[in-house]
């Protein structure tokens, strides 16, 4: 019966996860033919590495999540409360960016975002130091979309 606790609340962070990406969808059709307009910095992926990349990150944001928290979510509740920020932080930068073409908002948006999630991780490490480890592919990414949306707001 724990097991099937377990799995239950693996997939409950799995699917939370998966939020930001489903929201951020919305918007980010609606902004394509926009985006395209804009001069690109170097080393921009091809669009369809984004989502790709931001399904495996969020894959992996939920099983740290998971670790972390799993379903002790009042015992545990400064570190749910920084991944559910982390998450609306994420909901917002896509909105921002595609769906406002608001450049300078959205480079606000994935800064807080980045120290944000400095700070979740150096809060999660003494819980745990494996759900850490899943989060440095996300820190790495979040580092070079704000290099991204740096230089599009100083390109643009």
């Amino acid at each position: 019966m724990k097991n099937n606790h377990k799995i239950i609340s693996l997939c409950a962070w799995l699917l939370i996860c998966q939020i930001p990406a489903v929201l951020g969808s919305l918007f980010v059709r609606g902004g394509m033919e926009w985006y395209q307009t804009l001069s690109h910095p170097p080393f921009t992926p091809p669009n369809a590495l984004f989502g790709i990349a931001w399904s495996v990150l969020y894959v992996l944001l939920g099983i740290s999540a998971f670790l972390l928290v799993g379903n002790r979510w009042k015992e545990r509740a400064k570190l749910t409360a920084l991944l559910f920020i982390q998450l609306i932080l994420n909901a917002m930068w896509t909105p921002v960016f595609f769906g406002l073409n608001h450049l300078s908002g959205a480079l606000v948006v994935v800064i807080v975002m980045l120290v944000q999630a400095l700070w979740l991780a150096a809060c999660a490490w003494k819980q745990s130091k494996a759900a850490v480890w899943l989060m440095v592919p996300y820190l790495g990414w979040l580092c070079f979309a704000t290099y991204l949306t740096a230089a599009h707001w100083a390109l643009n």
